[in-house]
């Protein structure tokens, strides 16, 4: 572990920023002009010094020697030139440069001792050489030696892109080939922090490319697990062009075993992209069994409609339990693929759906599995009839379902379309909207008593009316605290919805596979109070006053007439179902209260609350803020249940959990992760992850902690990663940052 703790000193003892000493020459007075422009083949050649003499085929000059031929620039304290004829007929124009030798050409810049350049055969050997090339990577070599335009040959070199005065590392070989604007080439490398060697590197290639991507071997990152070992991983990354390229990683557990993993990504014209993340994973020491897949893709298609396809698929609940960091992956029973190809009609057209996708829950030993092979979805949004007041809509689909039963899965066709036609009329005050919506339902089979569906086919027809009033609406002026603002509106007003909707006969016998299909016969009203509170506040880049709505409470519930067939129990709009005390079924839902306080846009609180008025107790709360400033993001939610019972001493608290996560900029290019899921219940907590990050200039450090107290998952994990300029580092693969890899590789 000496390398990971030295290379953390050196990061953060480092300066900032980089100062560089003003070049002396600069100092120098102007030369006087020497002799006539050289002349030959290729560019023609300009020479100042403070002395100079010869011919036009042998020439010196002493002093400060400013030599320039095209985009080719030497400087030195004493340049000579011989003109010679070869076997071959050409000539040779050789110049030898001595003392505080610069060669300089478009971003390059070498300096040594000693310099031989052929203007003819681009022959150019600079000896004790040091330089400077573009992206950022500066090099010492004993011999520099210019084998073409883009190609350098160099002996016993050191190159690092640590732009400080005393690199705090680099890389050293015994001879390389720089391929400018690619990358280095190096044999028998070793890695040194300051002038101490750290890795050996029989082959190595240092990436030099000006968007930083180039194909190479990732930085490894190091890491302890208590359940897994020590762990050591790294990855090769493959620039395949602008658009696309691969990742290949592996991972060594000392434990359990092996992890290799593979991602793909390519980018075409908008929207067209695709991303392949694969993981697989041998906890066994055998074969690689278990495995993690994250794909998406999106493809434009003509008539500006898309194709969108996710698999999100793992091979056992218990492999992501033991062995994902992500805590929400962790947790997550389903898995899920889909694809879709979607688009409009013309401009105005109705949007088209067509839709194929599978997703398995697991309780237990049998996953719950819900499929759609294919659903057809054809939506016209409400638009007006003509130049009427009238707005019609519809929904209309078609598809083929299955749904699991045990180790059965049962399979059956559904058609369902459904009108809307409404009509608003409105004052300064109330708005009043009567919908009526007919539908009808056809599926191909019937549900028996055992659950699974039978001939013959059945209808549902059904007629739904609706009415929709908001008012009347009242308004009243304050006057607001200064530092807030001078002026604040409070509106208040009821919004009512009443439903109607026509008996649905033999419900039971109805193949239930999602909401569309739990629609009962029913009549009730929906009503709430909403209040807004609106501030006059800066907007836009010239800072003028604009109403801002910085509060809105809304307080709602459900009455129902029809209570027979247990319609409260279907209500989507509340978190559980509701009964009176001794089991019976209740007209009236909980109280629901919605509550949304943002006074900034980076700033917003949500409380939300359900009070079961039959029972007089609450039954659920949440809290959630978020805030985000450009050095600090930070949101936590809080949510607690209450089982409803009629004895006080049976109101047991059934979930009590609050998140925290958040990051903190910090100074000297320090930033700091964390999140943590506190359960108040079993008093512990169930995950918590910290992440520490240095990025200065020319390298970094990223050192994770992550521990895990969930079921039967007791892990503590540390991983320590560093960053090198030019250089990317492996992220962890089963992590928090699985989707976000850090380093300069310019990959990510």
């Amino acid at each position: 572990m000496r390398l990971p703790v030295l290379l953390l000193l050196l990061c953060v003892a480092a300066p900032v920023f980089a100062q560089f000493e003003a070049n002396p020459r600069s100092q120098v007075k102007q030369p006087r002009k020497g002799p006539e422009p050289i002349k030959g083949a290729g560019d023609e050649v300009r020479i100042r010094a403070d002395k100079s003499g010869g011919d036009k085929d042998h020439g010196w000059w002493e002093g400060f020697v400013d030599l320039q031929s095209g985009d080719i620039r030497v400087q030195a304290d004493k340049l000579r030139y011989d003109e010679t004829a070869n076997p071959d007929g050409t000539k040779a124009r050789m110049f030898e440069a001595e003392g505080n030798v610069v060669f300089m050409r478009a971003e390059e810049r070498l300096a040594g001792d000693r310099m031989k350049m052929d203007l003819e055969s681009n022959f150019l050997v600079i000896e004790n050489a040091t330089g400077y090339v573009q992206p950022g990577v500066f090099i010492e070599a004993k011999k520099i030696e210019r084998v073409d335009d883009e190609t350098y040959r160099v002996e016993d070199v050191r190159f690092t892109s640590c732009a400080q005065p005393n690199p705090r590392w680099g890389f050293t070989a015994s001879d390389a080939t720089i391929e400018v604007g690619d990358k280095i080439k190096g044999k028998n490398v070793f890695f040194k922090v300051k002038s101490v060697p750290a890795l050996y590197i029989p082959y190595f290639a240092f990436p030099i490319k000006e968007d930083n991507r180039s194909s190479g071997i990732l930085f490894p990152h190091f890491g302890f697990s208590s359940v897994r070992g020590f762990n050591l991983g790294s990855g090769f990354f493959w620039a395949m062009g602008r658009s696309a390229d691969q990742t290949f990683t592996f991972d060594r557990y000392s434990k359990v075993g092996n992890g290799v993993g593979h991602e793909f990504r390519y980018a075409r014209d908008s929207p067209s992209r695709g991303n392949f993340k694969s993981y697989w994973f041998n906890p066994e020491k055998g074969k690689f069994t278990e495995y993690d897949l994250d794909w998406n893709v999106l493809q434009g298609l003509p008539g500006k409609f898309r194709l969108s396809g996710n698999v999100r698929k793992y091979s056992s609940i218990n492999f992501q339990q033991q062995y994902q960091d992500n805590f929400n992956l962790a947790t997550n029973r389903t898995q899920r693929s889909t694809g879709t190809i979607s688009g409009s009609l013309g401009r105005n057209g109705p949007r088209i759906d067509l839709t194929a996708d599978s997703t398995e829950t697991f309780f237990g030993d049998y996953p719950q599995i819900n499929r759609r092979l294919p659903s057809l979805r054809i939506v016209s949004y409400a638009k007006k009839i003509g130049r009427s007041q009238y707005v019609l809509g519809y929904e209309a689909r078609t598809e083929y379902l299955a749904r699991s039963n045990d180790e059965i899965l049962d399979y059956w066709g559904r058609v369902d379309i459904a009108p809307e036609l409404s009509r608003s009329f409105s004052t300064s005050f109330l708005q009043v909207t009567p919908r009526l919506r007919p539908r009808f339902t056809y599926y191909s089979g019937t549900l028996d008593d055992i659950g699974l569906t039978t001939l013959p086919a059945r209808s549902r027809p059904f007629f739904e009316g609706g009415l929709e009033v908001r008012g009347p609406q009242f308004s009243r002026v304050f006057g607001g605290p200064g530092f807030y603002t001078d002026k604040i509106k409070h509106l208040i007003g009821p919004e009512i919805t009443w439903t109607y909707r026509t008996r649905v006969d033999n419900f039971d016998s109805i193949p239930k596979y999602d909401g569309y299909d739990q629609l009962l016969g029913t009549n009730q009203i929906d009503y709430a109070l909403v209040q807004q509170l609106y501030a006059k506040r800066p907007s836009g880049a010239a800072g003028k006053l604009a109403p801002y709505q910085f509060l809105t409470w809304r307080l709602q519930q459900s009455y129902y007439v029809q209570i027979g067939d247990s319609q409260q129990e279907f209500d989507p709009n509340y978190s559980s179902v509701y009964y009176a005390p001794g089991g019976v079924p209740s007209h009236v839902s909980p109280l629901q209260s919605r509550l949304r306080l943002r006074p900034a846009r980076d700033f917003s609180i949500n409380f939300d609350e359900e009070y079961d008025i039959n029972f007089r107790q609450m039954r659920s709360l949440s809290l959630y803020g978020n805030l985000t400033t450009s050095w600090l993001t930070a949101n936590a939610g809080w949510f607690r249940a209450k089982q409803v019972a009629g004895k006080v001493e049976n109101r047991v608290i059934t979930r009590d959990a609050i998140r925290i996560q958040g990051g903190l900029r910090l100074p000297f290019h320090f930033t700091v992760e964390g999140m943590t899921d506190y359960d108040f219940i079993q008093k512990k907590a169930f995950q918590t992850s910290m992440r520490l990050r240095m990025a200065a200039q020319c390298c970094g450090f990223t050192l994770e902690l992550i521990e895990f107290d969930y079921n039967s998952r007791k892990e503590r994990q540390f991983r320590f990663s560093i960053e090198l300029a030019n250089i990317g580092s492996i992220g962890n693969n089963m992590g928090q940052d699985a989707n976000t890899r850090q380093g300069l590789y310019g990959f990510r």
